[in-house]
């Protein structure tokens, strides 16, 4: 199982809420499954097929909904077989998936998704 980084800071920058992350996530997995803790850098931004940067919905249009992501590369496959549009956390979760089978196989961060 692979947890994301982003949620796993204390406190809100909100106030009145809570910030759902921490310790406690990894540990109470760890029970049922291997976690690991995976770097988040870039993997809502980038296509999970071809690594090009994506297009976010920011309006409602009657052709795109919100929260979806687009790839505008025509080199993508997605985009050449018609499935360009993919749920955003579907995405997001694959590509944090990806970094994280990488970094666990191959002991180093996957490229497109690494900070350097």
């Amino acid at each position: 199982m692979a947890i994301g980084n982003a949620g796993t800071g204390f406190g809100s920058a909100i106030r009145g809420y809570d910030r759902r992350g921490g310790k406690w996530l990894p540990r109470t997995h760890k029970r049922y499954a291997e976690t690991m803790i995976t770097d988040e850098h870039m993997t809502s931004q980038l296509c999970v097929y071809c690594y090009f940067p994506i297009a976010h919905s920011r309006t409602s249009d009657e052709s795109v909904s919100l929260g979806t992501v687009r790839c505008l590369n025509p080199n993508c496959e997605a985009f050449k077989h018609g499935r360009a549009t993919n749920n955003r956390d579907v995405m997001s979760a694959t590509a944090i998936g990806i970094s994280a089978m990488t970094q666990a196989l191959l002991r180093k961060s996957f490229l497109p998704f690494s900070k350097q």
